[in-house]
């Protein structure tokens, strides 16, 4: 325990959630992060639990231990998502459609349910969530993952309601295509890939560093006054 600043972060064992759990680290913060598996961060600050995040009681019980470990949460970057290749929707399974939900929205939910409970407690707090410019292209081929990154975005912005009286803002972070071992892994849909930069407005790739600033601005503290709001990556909505 102490004055370090702490910041939560799922999906911190690869692609985004392991650039910004570096970034944090970088800035000075304590950093508790989680995966379905292993830790591949191995940097003083930086404690990472195993566990799935559809699962409820895994989520609360690992929120419970970050608090007795700071008694503190200062920042949450809900960044863990499931990608999958494009499949259009007649040919998508209810399978594939569950797996979505429970990683990208009861996910999500719980673990803004239990960060912000540690949040109330100080009565500060930012939280990030990270979802999709899927949301705004409506690309062929997305419609489950579109859906769950928009269930995420209005879960924050209704969150950000119930908590901005107690000083907690809650934002969301929507990028382009972002060059991670889960887009890598769908090399085989390089012209679905194409298609969807010729979409955009800032027609490449989001890097790493161009993420990390914007949650950085949305953490600090002068930004108190922001809450609720999408701030989308390469693509004018």
């Amino acid at each position: 325990m102490g004055d370090r600043p702490v910041a939560v972060i799922t999906g911190s064992s690869r692609g985004i959630g392991r650039g910004l759990a570096e970034y944090f680290l970088g800035r000075d913060y304590a950093v508790a992060g989680c995966s379905r598996g292993p830790a591949t961060i191995d940097r003083p600050g930086y404690h990472h639990t195993s566990l799935d995040l559809g699962d409820e009681k895994q989520v609360r019980d690992w929120i419970r231990t970050v608090k007795m470990a700071h008694d503190r949460i200062d920042v949450l970057v809900s960044n863990a998502g499931l990608v999958r290749p494009p499949r259009l929707l007649t040919v998508t399974s209810g399978d594939v459609l569950d797996e979505f939900l429970r990683t990208n929205v009861a996910g999500v939910y719980h673990v803004l349910r239990e960060v912000s409970k540690v949040m109330l407690l100080r009565g500060a707090g930012r939280i990030i969530t990270m979802s999709s410019v899927a949301t705004a292209l409506h690309a062929e081929g997305t419609s489950a993952y579109a859906a769950s990154k928009s269930a995420a975005t209005e879960m924050t912005k209704v969150l950000a309601r119930e908590l901005a009286p107690r000083g907690i803002t809650c934002n969301v972070i929507a990028p382009s295509l972002v060059r991670t071992d889960a887009t890598e892994a769908l090399a085989a849909e390089r012209e679905w890939h194409r298609q969807v930069i010729g979409s955009l407005t800032i027609k490449r790739a989001v890097s790493m560093a161009e993420i990390c600033h914007v949650a950085a601005f949305l953490a600090a503290p002068e930004s108190g006054c922001i809450t609720g709001q999408v701030i989308t990556l390469g693509l004018v909505t």
